[in-house]
């Protein structure tokens, strides 16, 4: 049997986040996505949870239209990305999960599937 197990569910972690981390923030350390369960402690840690459904702030991508931008909706099942604290469609930053509702333009706050690339 293995004796170096550190945690058999890593479900919630302790992350060093340096980052003024409050509870219900998306959090993104290197690949590891998550929502902070509670604020950051004076050593720079959060404790983040890993998996779930969170209701969550995010914004619909627009596009450069002529003459004006082009609203790009979120569909329920479409990957939503972590980019400076938030999220959205844009497809570049951290993948973080999943939309469960969807979005015709602008920030709304919806239901999210955590999980980012496995």
């Amino acid at each position: 049997m293995a004796t170096n197990m550190i945690y058999k569910n890593a479900d919630n972690l302790r992350l060093y986040t340096n980052a003024s981390i409050k509870p219900g923030n998306p959090v993104v350390v290197g690949g590891i996505v998550g929502v902070a369960l509670g604020d950051e402690d004076t050593a720079g840690y959060t404790v983040i949870r890993r998996k779930g459904v969170f209701k969550l702030p995010v914004t619909a991508i627009e596009v450069e239209g002529d003459p004006d931008p082009v609203p790009v909706p979120i569909h329920i099942g479409d990957t939503l990305y972590i980019a400076d604290g938030e999220l959205s469609n844009d497809g570049t930053g951290t993948q973080f999960g999943y939309a469960l509702e969807a979005i015709d333009e602008g920030t709304k706050t919806i239901k999210v599937l955590l999980g980012g690339k496995k």
